[in-house]
């Protein structure tokens, strides 16, 4: 009989204890684009008067409690890019689940706190970087590249070549990193359409390993790097559509340089863009622009030892597609303007197309062919078109 007196006791106190709490009203919401219909992700969303607030989720979900003497008040809705929004709290009461739809507006940088707006870009490239192994493939797979490389001297062309190449990566973009992806990836030249002689070890090899490396997303280096973001100058450039998708276009200026930010030993200057989704925060584009004092001819993160190039400029462009519900590497662009070691001007382009990609029945290589040995077929490339991107 005491036993239950007590725990009568004890479920007194506890009843009169909730009967004594505030009460509150727990909104849940999505908050959305109006012209997209897409859910905006890091909204601050608060209570007017108060200190009292919540941010919605990467997929623009969110819930928050009102307690019952703030109930009168209003509650806005405040994003970059859109304008910003408030409604009556007492408008919510009664619903279950509600939806904010907030319409876009150009983007002012004076309108906004640099400070504040940096760490929202922060956490954009930080939610990106984390959602890689989650947008991208990240399973083994190969794909099959046409790679094509030509150079001038002094505005003369001296080489052009074009190139197919298999390549096999052992564990696709589930642990993106340099080291991962060095590991991970192997190539073999199928084919191959010299247009000139070789002479020396750059112009025999084939630059696929430096080439692929303009891959940010296997990477996830330099801008993508959550550990160095705070080492970047960001800015909102603007919100728009690419390709279909309602993307943040973000521009990056590395303040430390280099090689951990910006992938070149001897880099001068280091900016660029990148396009984000604003629905799975997947990376479509990224633009770079690199200066470097000198530059190794095998490659922009190797040391110099001698005779090397200088006054280097290189423009990247590196784009991604989406196959069968993923995200993979689309195209790569790279063009380089510099002063060889006999002062001439050089300039180089080089491209890569991603003409397919398999996810099955996969083809297994091992190693790197570096050496373009396979001798060209002239009716290979007399019905081979590039296909457009």
């Amino acid at each position: 009989m005491k036993q239950l007196l007590s725990i009568a006791f004890i479920l007194f106190i506890f009843n009169f204890q909730l009967l004594g709490q505030p009460a509150t009203n727990l909104l849940k919401g999505k908050v959305i684009d109006q012209e997209t219909k897409e859910g905006i992700a890091f909204v601050s969303i608060g209570i007017e008067g108060t200190f009292l607030g919540t941010a919605t989720n990467p997929d623009g979900y969110f819930e928050l409690r009102i307690p019952e003497e703030h109930q009168s008040k209003n509650l806005y809705f405040s994003a970059i890019g859109y304008q910003n929004i408030s409604f009556p709290i007492s408008n919510f009461l009664q619903q279950q689940n509600i939806e904010i739809a907030l319409t876009p507006q150009p983007y002012r940088i004076q309108e906004i706190d640099v400070a504040a707006e940096s760490k929202v870009l922060q956490r954009i490239l930080r939610t990106a970087s984390e959602r890689i192994p989650l947008n991208f493939f990240s399973v083994p797979l190969s794909m099959k590249v046409f790679y094509e490389e030509s150079k001038s001297v002094e505005n003369a062309v001296s080489k052009n070549v074009k190139s197919i190449f298999d390549v096999y990566d052992a564990k696709g973009y589930a642990k993106p990193s340099w080291a991962d992806a060095f590991k991970s990836r192997s190539y073999q030249i199928t084919e191959t359409q010299p247009e000139s002689q070789f002479y020396t070890f750059r112009d025999a090899a084939n630059s696929a390993d430096e080439i692929l490396e303009m891959d940010v997303a296997r990477l996830s280096n330099t801008i993508l790097s959550p550990k160095l973001l705070n080492d970047y100058k960001l800015k909102m450039e603007s919100k728009t559509r690419y390709n279909g998708d309602s993307v943040w276009i973000i521009a990056y200026q590395a303040l430390k340089l280099d090689l951990a930010h910006t992938g070149s030993f001897y880099p001068t200057s280091f900016r660029g863009k990148i396009y984000i989704s604003c629905k799975d925060y997947a990376i479509l584009r990224n633009e770079i622009n690199l200066t470097e004092a000198k530059s190794n001819p095998q490659g922009r993160s190797l040391a110099v030892k001698s005779n090397p190039n200088t006054n280097t400029q290189r423009n990247i462009t590196s784009g991604y597609k989406k196959v069968d519900g993923k995200y993979v590497l689309a195209s790569i662009d790279s063009e380089k303007q510099y002063t060889s070691a006999e002062n001439k001007l050089i300039y180089e382009s080089e491209k890569v197309v991603i003409l397919n990609v398999a996810t099955n029945q996969i083809r297994i290589i091992n190693g790197r062919d570096y050496f373009a040995e396979t001798k060209p077929n002239e009716s290979f490339w007399k019905n081979f078109v590039v296909p457009s991107r």
